[in-house]
């Protein structure tokens, strides 16, 4: 049985709307990229800072951090 990896790959890059929207952003530096998820899914997703690259914009990160901190805590 053969499997079309293409298809797979393309399947993989519109699952998610963080994914296909196509950027990425890095957590140390605030560098911003645009990126094609499909390319990244075959050959690896862009680095920098020497880490993988986030889809998480910083404004979501931020969301995630204030969601996590117990009620009352505001810092």
């Amino acid at each position: 049985m053969q499997i079309d990896m293409t298809n797979m790959y393309y399947k993989l890059a519109q699952c998610h709307e963080k994914i296909a929207r196509g950027q990425v952003w890095c957590v140390q530096c605030g560098n911003t990229e645009a990126v094609e998820a499909e390319h990244a899914f075959k050959y690896g997703w862009p680095q920098c800072c020497g880490e993988t690259m986030t889809i998480d914009s910083p404004e979501e990160r931020q969301a995630l951090e204030a969601s996590k901190r117990p009620e009352g805590n505001s810092q």
